[in-house]
């Protein structure tokens, strides 16, 4: 089901939600699992992944402020401001604690959400995701928010697919990259440009101490956003263990790359909550 509401800061708010109940109306399992897409996506980002999960978990994800279907503010979005506009969503459309998975910026959203509402937060799962950008990532990225200000976001969709995309899904995959890059190309360049700054801008690794939650982390060994390595570092600062799952054959959007692997992985985890 989709919808849009309205969060106190004005901005229009588009979400996609599998509703309350499960196919054959049963109560679902767990807390609901908000998902927090990365630059340059969308809701449609967890749209696999959320009908693998239907059946036993609501699932809920959002078009950031500003971005695909979803509006801002008069004034230009960012970090603190995508966080009050989720807490809205969570307080008055879901109504309970949700368990948050982050996909690369989605990672620093949920760290910053944790920081700013943790009373809403039942449990983490940190995909491809760090606190901050790498420094070759961060100069990766000025690069390219420099030349789309200037020119346009145009031609891009080629550009970025080698870098999120491992080489096998390219290879045996062109239905799913071709997709991306032609989804990629259809957003508005000023306000992906923005979204880049939010990125590059963000530092939550003082959080990551204060963690107290259950937390589940996901790799792709192909991933040269956040590396298998980088993300193991990052969780080894978390309190408490927190597991990870690297899937082999992907690189930056297991859930496109290995969309059953991602959603099983997830779905672990979840059960492990609930028992």
């Amino acid at each position: 089901m989709g919808y849009s509401f309205t969060a106190r800061s004005g901005s229009r708010i588009h979400v996609e939600d599998t509703g309350a109940l499960g196919a054959g109306g049963e109560k679902h399992q767990g807390s609901p699992v908000l998902a927090l897409h990365g630059i340059g996506g969308g809701a449609y980002f967890f749209a696999g992944v959320a009908k693998r999960l239907s059946p036993r978990h609501r699932v809920i994800s959002i078009d950031l402020p500003g971005t695909g279907k979803s509006t801002s503010s008069p004034e230009a979005f960012n970090l603190e401001s995508w966080i009050a506009d989720i807490g809205d969503l969570v307080r008055e459309h879901i109504g309970e604690p949700v368990i948050l998975v982050g996909h690369s910026l989605g990672t620093i959203l949920s760290l910053k959400a944790w920081e700013t509402w943790p009373e809403l937060i039942r449990a983490f799962v940190f995909t491809c995701g760090l606190p901050k950008a790498r420094p070759n990532i961060h100069e990766r990225l000025s690069v390219r928010a420099e030349a789309i200000a200037q020119d346009g976001v145009a031609n891009w969709g080629p550009k970025v697919s080698p870098g999120v995309f491992s080489k096998e899904t390219l290879a045996m995959s062109p239905e799913i990259t071709g997709l991306f890059e032609r989804l990629f190309e259809e957003q508005r360049g000023p306000e992906y440009v923005r979204e880049i700054e939010v990125l590059l801008a963000a530092d939550l690794g003082s959080v990551v101490r204060s963690v107290t939650i259950p937390c589940f982390a996901v790799a792709g060994r192909h991933d040269s956003y956040a590396p298998p390595e980088a993300l193991e570092a990052f969780v080894a600062g978390l309190p408490s263990k927190c597991d990870v799952e690297i899937l082999e054959h992907s690189g930056h959007m297991p859930f496109y790359e290995e969309p059953a692997a991602y959603a099983a992985a997830v779905e672990r985890f979840l059960a492990s909550l609930a028992s």
